[in-house]
């Protein structure tokens, strides 16, 4: 009996932690999709004040009477618009990345799950073994009283 509850025991673990492991692994999933929408977000919301400063600087530049489109002038928005490009990018790859890890955390979760449940029908099963080796002699079964009711070492009775 105990070996039953012991069995039933690792199974139930088992099932478990799988179920746990496929919860993560999908919590993690649609983490990582927020982390995408909100580099996705805060991409836009860079791109948007680099147009905003670069108007501005524009603005700047004819009120002090730069030449516009021409020269200097035109290095120094060309210079703003590189930088605000790669702001926007930076933003775009740290989220790129958050999401890569919190996708990688899932599968690590839903992993483990995995192998709790492969380790509680394992546990299950060695409990199962243990039971049938320890009533061997008491199934009631023919002359020689072992597991399987023969007697002898052929089965011919």
């Amino acid at each position: 009996m105990v070996q039953a509850v012991q069995a039933a025991g690792s199974l139930i673990s088992g099932v478990a932690s799988y179920e746990t492991g496929k919860y993560n692994r999908d919590l993690s999933n649609t983490m990582a999709t927020e982390a995408e929408r909100d580099g996705a977000v805060t991409e836009g919301r860079v791109r948007d004040a680099a147009r905003q400063a670069i108007g501005q600087q524009v603005a700047a530049q004819g009120a002090n009477g730069f030449q516009q489109g021409t020269g200097s002038a035109l290095d120094a928005l060309t210079q703003s618009q590189i930088n605000a490009t790669l702001d926007a990018l930076t933003v775009r790859r740290q989220a790129a990345a958050k999401a890569r890890g919190l996708r990688i955390q899932g599968a690590q979760a839903y992993s483990a799950g995995a192998n709790a449940l492969t380790q509680g029908m394992f546990g299950a099963a060695a409990h199962g073994v243990d039971w049938a080796n320890s009533n061997k002699g008491n199934s009631g079964g023919g002359a020689s009283g072992n597991a399987y009711g023969v007697s002898g070492s052929d089965g011919i009775v």
